[in-house]
This record gives C-alpha cells, sequence and structure tokens, in this order.
C-alpha cells in the first residue's frame, strides 16, 4: 500500500512520543538556552535612589523573603547580592522581567530599576519559573 505523505495521529505520537523527555530532561540538567537569563535594561537615571539587599538562597527559599523599598516618588536601583547554599537555585522576579541563575557556593548580583509602585512575587526556585508549589516571597514598592 503506499502512503499519501499524510501524517495521521499515530505517526505524530511516535515521531513525537520522546519530546517530553527531552524537554524535560533538559530543565533538570540545567539547559538555559531555553530559559535564558533575563536583565532589564541598563539605562539608570542619575536622580535614582539606591537601595541594596543581602539575600541566601536555600533550600529552593529566599531569606529573608520580605523586602520593603521606598521610592519616594522616583526611580530606585535595587541590587540585591545573593547567594546560594546547598544547591544551583534560579532567582526570578516574573513582573519585574528579572531571572538569574546562581550555582552552589556561588553569590551574583542582580539589579534592576523599580520605577513602578506595586507588590511583586519572587522566587529562588529550581525551575525558570514559579510554580504554584515554590515558596514564594515579596517585594513591596511603594
Amino acid at each position: 500500500m503506499r502512503s499519501t505523505g499524510r501524517l495521521t495521529i499515530n505517526r505524530l505520537l511516535k515521531r513525537f512520543r520522546f519530546w517530553p523527555f527531552a524537554v524535560s530532561a533538559m530543565v533538570l540538567t540545567g539547559c538555559t538556552t531555553l530559559f535564558p537569563e533575563i536583565s532589564p535594561p541598563a539605562g539608570i537615571p542619575t536622580e535614582a535612589k539606591r537601595y541594596s539587599v543581602m539575600m541566601i538562597a536555600r533550600d529552593y527559599r529566599c531569606e529573608p523573603s520580605v523586602i520593603a523599598v521606598d521610592r519616594e516618588g522616583r526611580s530606585v536601583l535595587v541590587k540585591v547580592t545573593i547567594r546560594s547554599d546547598g544547591a544551583r537555585h534560579i532567582f526570578s522576579i516574573p513582573d519585574l522581567d528579572v531571572r538569574r541563575y546562581i550555582e552552589p557556593g556561588q553569590e551574583t548580583i542582580v539589579e534592576f530599576l523599580a520605577e513602578r509602585s506595586g507588590i511583586f512575587k519572587f522566587g529562588c526556585t529550581r525551575f525558570p519559573w514559579i510554580s504554584p508549589l515554590d515558596r514564594k516571597g515579596k517585594l513591596a514598592i511603594k
């Protein structure tokens, strides 16, 4: 019997049956090409207020879990120094487009410009996104 060249559901399933496993393996082994680090744009106003905080990523959570920043009506350059204890962590603030990979025992600096007020969730997770099961922190900018 001749093939018509059409893909049937069975052919699709056979062709792509290992795809979910390949993606899971890339994410679990640390493939950063699917989810690259995201850093905010570099244009920082000279009149921006500066704020620094030290954080420890331990057991896939961030300590401290609450950060409060007072903008006083202007932009704030927030500098977060994060040290990873024990395992590789991914620090992310999805609403501010921040994602940074932190290797075990290493320290990294994350800088971003806070130009608007609000309460933003952040996390030190094992995946490039914050899932409902992850321990989240809160960044309050007023």
